[in-house]
């Protein structure tokens, strides 16, 4: 069960390593910088799913997208983590274990600026910056389900569930997207 306590704070760090900003009709700015902190094991729970789709412009560099096939399975190489409930102090939600799948490849798109994919709820991807790291993208979210969304992590590696999307201030955060969005550093 989906508590609905959406992130209302303007902006924000994401623990996949990009800025979000909350923008009006169900959009999200979301900017990638290689300075940014990632969540710990970034490296091993990359792939994930959101319970909504949403279509996502590239509006500054070039993003990769990388789609997954879901296979359910005992001995599976990932550990899924369901997301459901209230925030915690931290600003993510809990991971909840939910059972071990393999993920297959099925799928890559480079996405230039000026062009944009779609993603089906539950399906699953990630998604990497191309270039030297800094990419931005508009998500508009085009239809949203009660189930929960999942990240994954590489089974017997412990996640980050203690991520802090709060240990950069809204100033410095605002100067990663003015440097990604102007191609300068402006201080704020």
């Amino acid at each position: 069960m989906i508590i609905d306590d959406v992130m209302t704070d303007k902006i924000t760090l994401h623990g996949l390593g990009f800025v979000q900003v909350q923008l009006e009709g169900n959009q999200r700015l979301h900017v990638w910088h290689p300075e940014l902190p990632r969540r710990a094991c970034f490296a091993h729970s990359a792939i994930h799913d959101h319970r909504f789709n949403f279509t996502s412009r590239v509006i500054v560099g070039t993003q990769l997208n990388h789609c997954f096939k879901m296979e359910r399975s005992e001995d599976g190489a990932y550990m899924l983590y369901l997301h459901e409930g209230s925030r915690t102090a931290g600003g993510g939600r809990p991971w909840t274990p939910d059972g071990r799948a393999n993920l297959v490849i099925d799928g890559e798109l480079k996405v230039a600026a000026g062009n944009d994919y779609n993603t089906i709820a539950y399906d699953y991807h990630a998604t990497t910056p191309g270039g030297d790291g800094r990419v931005a993208t508009i998500m508009a979210k085009r239809g949203e389900y009660p189930a929960g969304a999942h990240s994954t992590c590489t089974f017997g590696v412990q996640p980050d569930t203690d991520f802090d999307r709060y240990q950069w201030s809204p100033a410095q955060l605002w100067e990663i997207v003015t440097d990604v969005m102007l191609g300068q550093r402006v201080t704020p």
